[in-house]
């Protein structure tokens, strides 16, 4: 990710030293190609099946070699970090409950002060959600191949990209209509790789789908394989991020003699749901503007399209298609407003081998629900991590590491090309379209504890290199992640319990005697 220069022996240098001096950004991936375990490799991998951790939890292992942060640590801190989001939250509902009983007043005030902030975010995500569409509407006008094909040849080297495509018990229907729109990209014969991330615990059902749509739609790509993840492997929770993980450690195994070779911030690794249609140019319009970027700023970015929850809108039940309306606002307001809050990644999402290969990074963790905005907020800390190592080296040779500031290096970049996707829906009819709307509402808040997640980070850093050497600007950005967590988990959860539970004294108090 960094240069791969070394210092010579013996002499001082005059400039910070180059970052991960001891690990070539292709470590990772060479060893894996050579079938040797990586700094963190998991258990479930078949790499490492060997391997063994004197402590609780394998998955979560905190992205990197020289340390380990998980929130499945025994110790005070994490399991702090990890109950804090149930503790805001709960507070909120006792304080609010008490304030009904005990003074009307305060209650009153406390409602107010929660709708006012939910407002305000409301507020702000429906204004720039009209930006959002301007400027989506004028992406949409850019031949973004064409201009990509004008780069020169010698810009355009070396590019490939790995799609992701993480799946259980979908339809083979749907799943061909994702090749399908995936193959109408320009770039999908030359160089886009796709990976058929199934769940081993389909059975025989699942390998034989898999082998009719890859013999069916193998013309169409560069490559396409699919792998199977195996159940109950020590550690992980079954779900999205372990699956990818199996696929991202299957897909370096299969073209880590190549990758090797390659300079990795030119291979593009995309994770997108089994029924998610990215827009025909994402991938090229993805390219062409990370061949812009030099190669650090990169290996940083993560790259998004807004994820319109649209295909079966007309098709679920109406408080179903109301999510859709709360979704489509979001996903559009963060393409004109980032400034603040900053955007996080959301079910489909594209970044560079470098980053995700990272020794800070190594890959998707196994143990986590919300695997999107945890590889983003893992990411994100993984730059502060390495420029800490940096910071830490050059002050052991030179005795003064202030020339290396922990500023934040990973950008979230808001793609204008769209993704389009299924709302949940069951065949079964209305009151199962809404309780299985319930059971991904329900899994989806288990992302709170990303919140823990962070604050863990963030503590262990401060902790790591000292508070006050962190630059107040990265303390600011930290804490709005963990603000736009907490307002999205705590503040508009609590101020809808504490509306309904005022709105419900407030009738027992009229009630007639």
């Amino acid at each position: 990710m960094a240069s791969q220069a070394r210092q010579r022996k013996g002499k001082v240098p005059n400039n910070p030293p180059e970052i991960d001096v001891d690990l070539p950004e292709s470590a990772s991936v060479a060893r894996i190609a050579a079938g040797q375990p990586t700094p963190r490799s998991t258990l479930g991998s078949p790499l490492t099946s060997h391997a063994t951790y004197k402590r609780s939890g394998v998955g979560d292992l905190g992205a990197g070699p020289r340390r380990h942060i998980s929130l499945s640590q025994v110790e005070l801190l994490p399991w702090l970090c990890c109950m804090a989001p149930a503790i805001f939250l709960f507070a909120t509902y006792a304080f609010v409950f008490f304030s009904v009983i005990f003074s009307t007043f305060l209650a009153e005030l406390v409602t107010a002060l929660l709708t006012l902030i939910t407002w305000l975010w409301i507020s702000n995500l429906s204004l720039a959600s009209f930006a959002g569409v301007f400027k989506m509407r004028q992406a949409a006008a850019i031949d973004w191949h064409a201009k990509l094909h004008e780069m020169p040849l010698d810009a355009r080297a070396g590019l490939k990209h790995i799609v992701l495509l993480p799946n259980y018990m979908e339809a083979e229907k749907m799943l061909k209509e994702t090749l399908d729109n995936l193959a109408r990209s320009r770039l999908a014969k030359s160089c886009v790789h796709i990976v058929l991330a199934m769940e081993a615990r389909e059975g025989p059902a699942g390998r034989e789908k898999a082998e009719r749509i890859m013999a069916e739609k193998k013309h169409l790509f560069a490559d396409i394989f699919a792998t199977y993840h195996p159940q109950n492997l020590p550690g992980e929770v079954a779900g999205k991020s372990s699956n990818t993980q199996w696929a991202f450690r299957e897909a370096l195994r299969r073209y880590g003699a190549s990758l090797s070779k390659r300079d990795l911030s030119r291979v593009f690794l995309t994770v997108a749901d089994a029924d998610t249609l990215l827009h025909p140019q994402y991938l090229s319009a993805l390219t062409y503007q990370g061949l812009l970027m030099d190669k650090e700023e990169r290996s940083w970015t993560i790259w998004q399209p807004p994820v319109l929850l649209v295909r079966n809108i007309f098709s679920v039940p109406a408080l179903t298609r109301t999510s859709s309306h709360a979704a489509l606002i979001f996903e559009l307001a963060t393409l004109a407003s980032q400034h603040i809050f900053p955007a996080f990644a959301y079910s489909s999402y594209s970044m560079t081998l470098a980053l995700a290969s990272h020794p800070e990074v190594d890959g998707w963790d196994v143990d986590v629900i919300a695997e999107d905005h945890h590889m983003y907020c893992k990411c994100y800390f993984a730059a502060l991590w390495e420029l800490s190592h940096a910071k830490k080296e050059h002050e052991k040779q030179v005795g003064d590491g202030n020339e290396i500031q922990l500023v934040p290096q990973v950008k979230m970049l808001k793609h204008v090309a769209e993704a389009v996707s299924y709302l949940v829906e069951s065949t079964e009819g209305y009151t199962a379209s809404l309780f299985a709307r319930f059971q991904q509402a329900r899994r989806h808040t288990q992302g709170i504890v990303e919140l823990g997640y962070v604050f863990l980070q963030w503590f262990r850093l401060s902790s790591s290199i000292g508070f006050m050497k962190v630059p107040w600007r990265t303390h600011f950005s930290i804490s709005m992640i963990a603000a736009k967590m907490h307002t999205i988990h705590v503040i508009a959860v609590a101020q809808c319990f504490a509306l309904i539970l005022l709105g419900v004294f407030a009738v027992g108090l009229n009630l007639p005697r």
